[in-house]
């Protein structure tokens, strides 16, 4: 498996909060099944500590393969993301003995 870094960044429209409040135990209930897979995960803070969007790395066949996991999830099935990068990712740093 290799691993890819998942950056998302909320909508700027003011419904960022709503929707991730209203869609955050589908999330959580989706993401479930790659707990194994997601290596780190969470949201990213803006300076006053709110949710602006989130970052996981994940354990993956191919870029592809992400791009479906991230696609299917609720969040991003209600629209919550205006921007989503995605990059291979090595970790160097601080590496789990398991890579």
């Amino acid at each position: 498996m290799n691993q890819y870094i998942v950056y998302r960044f909320d909508r700027s429209d003011g419904q960022a909060a709503a929707i991730r409040a209203a869609t955050r135990p589908l999330h959580r209930d989706y993401m479930a099944q790659f707990a194994s897979r997601v290596r780190i995960g969470g949201p990213i803070l803006d300076a006053a500590g709110q949710a602006c969007g989130g970052m996981m790395v994940i354990d993956a066949a191919s870029e592809d393969e992400v791009r479906a996991i991230v696609r299917d999830d609720p969040f991003e099935q209600a629209g919550l993301s205006h921007h989503i990068e995605i990059y291979p990712f090595r970790w160097q740093t601080n590496r789990p003995a398991d890579l």
